[in-house]
């Protein structure tokens, strides 16, 4: 019982049910969740593919406007309208030079107005320190902006420049390297970045995405009015980038409590970056949504199979529980029938059964019941039959020669005994008697032996009952057996100094009554003997005597109790008697088994 009770929850079919229909569940889920991440992974991938894709794109047509713009540079920086204002401007006439002018300025207008990007065109000539531009007319002294473009002098072909938050296109006349033909005039380009500015909010359809151009080296930016959180941390990204993502790239970045997905990618040709930046929450929105749904989804399923469980346990294990409580108490010989379910299932027909066989078994029980006491009446009637002819004979012959001695004094105290002891040990009104009728049948016993035989042979001393004990309710015929096997074959042919010590004392809650001889007569192989037979008690043995009183102790206050030989320290046999203490004094001891008791 208690191993089963230790391992019930890991031996019992509830647990095992539930984990079944774990494994079923869990590799479903497990598969859903499995596709869940791999769709993730994918929209990301193809998210990630479709940012890139579009800065590519929009990169790619700016670098085709910024080719063009560039290629009208590198066409009208040889006009040779310009190089005639430039280089012989003081042998033109008022209205050869007005024209000229005017020539030059429909060109530059005409520059401007072919390209979107393009904010204004200017000529700086600096042979005569002054500076045409599609804007204005010629003006007395040259530009400020002509600062921006100044550098582009020492390079070849068309140079960049960022100036004042402005950024610039230009290029020097080739033979402005030539000797003596230094710094004669410088063709420029500024950028319309509004223009451009309107293009990068184009660029995405997504809420708070955008787009801007950078040029980490010179702090030159770009954007359609982004925040500032994000444009610090694109240029500091830019600047900390590895060299393998040196030329372009895709990564999230974090501002804050924001999350970006950026996609960038540098212009070989200009030198700056072009960055777009989408929020996380809004390319991969949606996947965040079916994210939830799936731990909604999970969290469900959780609740689903708690209460899968609590429907097991009501539906089998509850049951199965009050069945097994049903079986214990049968194992404790407590018969009562379980109350049957209120559903009609298996389980109904198996409490059902098992109310049969709960009354099936009383009924057995209390035949075998009925059938063990006709056994013991039997015995014990056997018993009170097993009078030694040789006892009957020799106490008549006794009597006969004290009447003959005319001896009317002990005549009549034998007589007196030798009729209490034929009335105990004959009448049939009961089993049970109290632990003080038993002893006073042994001391009349020992009255007729001592009778029998002088005092001076064999002395016989009875202890003290302990207090409480006199009422107690024990088999008739259990003490008088054992002096007279101490009598018989102890002491019966000892001529003087014969003793039988008859003690009762209690001990760890039993009853201890001992009759002890100091005969010569018993070996050790005698002794073995007895002992073999109180512990086989074969089903095919004679009770009688000894073996008699033992069963019948046992089977009336239990396995633990009965009888038990030793030598004693005396010489002779020592027989114990192991009964219960009664719990109170006044109170018989109670029976193993409370049917066991019968009233006198």
């Amino acid at each position: 019982m208690p191993i089963f009770r230790k391992r019930q929850w890991r031996m019992t079919i509830f647990p095992k049910l539930i984990i079944a229909f774990l494994l079923v569940v869990a590799p479903i889920y497990g598969i859903g969740l499995g596709m869940n991440q791999l769709s993730e992974k994918s929209v990301r991938e193809e998210l990630s593919k479709s940012l890139n894709s579009r800065v590519d794109f929009y990169l790619n047509l700016l670098e085709v406007e910024n080719e063009q713009m560039m290629g009208l540079l590198q066409q009208y920086v040889v006009d040779k309208d310009i190089q005639h204002a430039a280089f012989i401007s003081n042998t033109m006439t008022i209205g050869e030079w007005t024209e000229t002018v005017q020539r030059i300025q429909d060109k530059l207008q005409l520059i401007k107005s072919s390209n979107l990007y393009i904010k204004s065109v200017s000529a700086h000539i600096l042979t005569l320190k002054r500076t045409i531009s599609s804007d204005e007319t010629i003006s007395d002294t040259i530009s400020l902006e002509y600062e921006a473009v100044a550098s582009v002098s020492k390079l070849r072909g068309v140079g960049k420049s960022y100036w004042n938050d402005r950024l610039f296109m230009a290029i020097a006349y080739p033979g402005s390297d030539l000797p003596n033909m230094k710094e004669t005039y410088v063709l420029s380009i500024e950028i319309n970045e509004e223009m451009m500015k309107q293009s990068l909010q184009n660029f995405s359809d997504y809420k708070n995405a955008g787009a801007m151009l950078i040029n980490p080296e010179n702090g030159w930016i770009l954007d359609n009015q982004a925040d500032e959180g994000i444009t610090k941390e694109l240029s500091d990204y830019l600047r900390n980038r590895s060299e393998a993502s040196a030329g372009e790239g895709y990564a999230q970045i974090s501002t804050g409590k924001s999350s970006y997905f950026v996609a960038y990618k540098r212009s070989p040709a200009f030198g700056y970056y072009l960055i777009a930046y989408v929020p996380s929450v809004e390319m991969v929105g949606a996947i965040d949504k079916y994210r939830m749904l799936l731990w909604l989804l999970s969290f469900v399923s959780l609740v689903f199979i708690v209460v899968y469980s609590y429907w097991l346990y009501r539906l089998i294990r509850k049951p199965l529980h009050r069945m097994i409580a049903g079986f214990r108490k049968v194992e404790a010989g407590k018969m009562e029938p379980m109350p049957l379910p209120k559903t009609h299932d298996e389980f109904y027909y198996l409490f059902q059964r098992f109310n049969m066989m709960s009354d099936n078994l009383k009924v057995l029980i209390q035949e075998v019941y009925e059938q063990k006491l006709r056994a013991q009446t039997s015995e014990l009637k056997q018993l009170q039959s097993q009078i030694n002819p040789h006892f009957l004979y020799n106490t008549y012959f006794i009597l006969y020669r004290l009447a003959k001695m005319n001896d009317i004094e002990n005549v009549i105290q034998f007589s007196q005994h030798l009729g209490e002891y034929f009335q105990y040990i004959t009448r049939n009104g009961t089993d049970d008697v109290p632990l003080d009728a038993e002893i006073k049948h042994s001391r009349a016993y020992v009255e007729i032996q001592n009778i029998r035989f002088a005092r001076s042979r064999i002395t016989v001393d009875f202890g003290e009952l302990p207090g409480g004990c006199g009422d107690m309710r024990v088999p008739r015929l259990i003490l008088q057996p054992f002096i007279e096997n101490a009598y018989q074959y102890g002491l019966e042919t000892k001529r003087r100094n014969g003793r039988i010590a008859v003690t009762m004392t209690g001990q760890d809650g039993q009853l201890l009554l001992s009759v002890e001889d100091n005969g010569e007569r018993l070996t050790d192989a005698d002794l073995r003997r007895i002992e073999a037979n109180l512990e086989k008690q074969g089903a095919d043995m004679e009770y009688t005597g000894m073996l008699n009183v033992h069963r019948r102790l046992q089977i009336r206050f239990g396995a633990e109790y009965g009888v038990s030989v030793a030598r004693g320290e005396m010489g002779g046999m020592k027989a114990t008697l192991r009964l219960p203490m009664p719990q109170s004094p006044g109170k018989a001891a109670e029976p193993s088994n409370p049917n066991d008791a019968k009233g006198e």
